[in-house]
């Protein structure tokens, strides 16, 4: 990876220094050439997790099986079909309403697209944040799938950071609403502390970065001097603050929308992972335990996010075991095992199929290629 970038970089000196009396001048890389050069040993690397991912998805099929034992799949089986169709049609709004917002902010930023594409771009990126390891695999795939659709570098940044920032906005709000809902309702204490806990921090991170956005904004559009000969780490943080000053300005303008824009943004967050914690919530009714949506909710909240930490693809089985002690108090493991697979199979192993599937129609789309000209502001 290093020798192909190195190789490009010092071709580009030679053809410089043809000329005896032309500058030692470097040329920069473009993002479409360091793309290149960096693609095949990236996809190399993702080859090698594919054990990681493999037992990661295993794990989450193995467990509940361990749990539930033969019964499992009966059990599964006494669900009528208008249950599961209900259980799609929560997963299926689930999809529109981040596809939806996702479209949104293209068009705020200038890039119109049309809504098939949000759709398979938020698809895509739903897979790799469900099969790498922590999700890091999403940011990265955000990037790439909304620079396809026309975005600059720092466009597609900014839509995949908005896209982050609301999601924590909706849980700094939702969580503490969810605990104080369980509040005298005779649940454990420690459930309603933890999430309050939680959610405090969050809000004190979300309110620290909105009274420090002048100071940030200032700190990253003020021009740097640098020396003749600068190094290559002050050209490195010279390019960064120009990357992060370019995003900053394409913040500006979405964050100062009218209202009713930030109304449908926040709207269809709460929407989106609304539906996506009420299907474990419904597949539990559907097995015949009325157990409380904020119960579930704030369980899903902290298990989800603490599995995401292991490490491994899914959480390597890590939500399963927790969702099962969770819920001990209330539900037999046994029990806890059918909904856990149908819960699964629902939220993960169906957004695998539909997100491999938008991979392919993306690619096509592209014709292969996938790496848009960049425009002057992607000069890295």
């Amino acid at each position: 990876m290093a020798g192909e970038a190195l190789r490009i970089r010092r071709s580009a000196r030679f053809k410089v220094r043809k000329n005896p009396s032309a500058a030692p001048v470097e040329r920069v890389l473009t993002v479409k050439e360091t793309v290149s050069a960096f693609a095949h040993p990236a996809l190399k690397a993702i080859g090698q997790h594919r054990v990681l991912l493999t037992a990661g998805l295993v794990a989450t099929i193995v467990i509940p099986f361990l749990l539930g034992g033969a019964r499992t799949l009966s059990t599964a089986s006494e669900i009528a079909a208008e249950g599961y169709a209900a259980l799609l049609l929560l997963v299926t709004t689930s999809w529109l309403a981040r596809a939806l917002k996702l479209h949104l902010l293209l068009r705020r930023l200038k890039t119109p697209t049309p809504f098939a594409r949000s759709l398979g771009i938020s698809l895509a990126s739903d897979l790799a944040f469900a099969v790498t390891p922590a999700g890091v695999g999403g940011y990265v795939a955000s990037v790439y799938y909304l620079k396809q659709a026309g975005a600059s570098t720092s466009g597609a940044a900014t839509i995949t950071t908005m896209d982050q920032f609301s999601d924590l906005v909706f849980f700094a709000i939702s969580v503490p609403l969810a605990a104080l809902a369980l509040a005298g309702s005779g649940q454990p204490q420690a459930v309603t502390t933890a999430s309050l806990i939680a959610a405090a921090l969050t809000s004190a991170l979300l309110v620290a970065i909105w009274l420090a956005r002048a100071r940030i904004s200032s700190f990253l559009t003020t021009p740097t001097a640098l020396p003749d000969r600068p190094s290559r780490l002050q050209q490195g943080w010279h390019a960064l603050r120009t990357f992060l000053a370019s995003m900053s300005a394409q913040i500006s303008p979405v964050v100062s929308s009218e209202p009713i824009f930030l109304f449908w943004i926040l709207g269809l967050t709460a929407l989106q992972w609304l539906t996506r914690y009420g299907v474990f919530w419904l597949t539990l009714l559907l097995l015949g335990h009325a157990v409380s949506f904020a119960l579930t909710f704030l369980l899903q909240v902290a298990v989800l996010h603490a599995a995401v930490w292991t490490g491994i693809p899914a959480g390597g089985g890590g939500a399963e075991l927790g969702l099962t002690a969770t819920l001990a108090p209330w539900i037999a493991p046994a029990d806890t095992a059918t909904a856990l697979i149908i819960w699964r199979a629902a939220t993960l192993y169906t957004s695998v199929l539909v997100g491999s599937i938008a991979i392919v129609v993306l690619a096509k789309k592209n014709g292969g290629d996938g790496v848009p000209d960049p425009d002057a502001s992607d000069r890295t």
